[in-house]
């Protein structure tokens, strides 16, 4: 049995959908700590940040904003969630696709209880597993050049400079396709630790404040040059312009062009 719990979205359109399947999962037994769900790929996008998605059981077909389209800006974001596609759409491109973006699985509906619970179960052990290996590389930290964690995990003096040196990081490096592993790997810590130890100081995540430089940079470009939003996207670290586009409508509450046209006005 897992030691750890796990946060899980439910993401389909249909609400009788996510009810049975919020039934089978509070059921299965499973390390569950909350179940979210959304009804749309734009209402994914919104939760799985604010509620810390560990996995995703996510449909393809809804209105909109389609889930592989979804999953994609989603991994553009430097999502770590474990992804499984349910779907009743068989076809193999499909497949193909949401295997290609990270998932974990591919299920077509109806799904059975117990394939369901075996998906989830499969997700969970590679979460426990990787969980289990930043703890083996923390403890060995000597050996594999990881800075000793364990001597001032508390000390604010130790967590501001910390903090310091992965803002440094990303002011110099936001342009790079980097997510959370390349962080953390580069400046010399664990993954969890510089989350924790980073929220702690700043009142941020790392990846929030690597898409508020990101932004800010753009708005510089968008507002001194006459690059398109695409490359602009690209020149700012974006490996998805649609990404970018949702991503700087809700950090500025109008979209890139629209700053654009407002920022030449001044």
């Amino acid at each position: 049995m897992s030691r750890n719990l796990y946060n899980i979205l439910l993401v389909d359109d249909e609400v009788i959908e996510r009810n049975a399947v919020k039934m089978v999962l509070r059921n299965a037994g499973l390390p569950i700590a909350m179940i979210d769900d959304a009804a749309t790929g734009r209402e994914m996008l919104e939760k799985a940040g604010s509620c810390h998605a560990d996995i995703i059981i996510l449909d393809i077909n809804m209105p909109g904003l389609s889930g592989l389209e979804a999953l994609s800006m989603l991994r553009a974001g430097c999502s770590q969630a474990k992804v499984i596609i349910s779907t009743a759409y068989d076809e193999f491109s499909y497949a193909v696709k949401a295997l290609q973006e990270g998932a974990v699985d591919f299920l077509v509906k109806p799904v059975d209880d117990d394939v369901l619970i075996a998906s989830v179960q499969k997700s969970i052990e590679r979460l426990d597993e990787e969980r289990i290996k930043e703890e083996q590389i923390s403890k060995i930290g000597s050996y594999l050049k990881v800075r000793k964690e364990s001597l001032a995990l508390d000390d604010d003096s130790d967590s501001a400079e910390i903090a310091r040196k992965v803002s440094a990081y990303l002011e110099t490096n936001y342009d790079k396709r980097i997510g959370l592993d390349e962080i953390a790997r580069d400046c010399g810590y664990s993954k969890y630790h510089l989350s924790r130890i980073f929220k702690k100081a700043t009142g941020k995540t790392v990846i929030d404040s690597l898409t508020q430089i990101r932004i800010s940079k753009a708005k510089e470009l968008l507002a001194i040059t006459k690059e398109s939003v695409k490359n602009i996207a690209f020149r700012t670290g974006f490996s998805d312009p649609a990404y970018f586009t949702w991503a700087f409508r809700k950090a500025e509450g109008v979209t890139p062009l629209q700053y654009r046209a407002s920022a030449l006005r001044k």
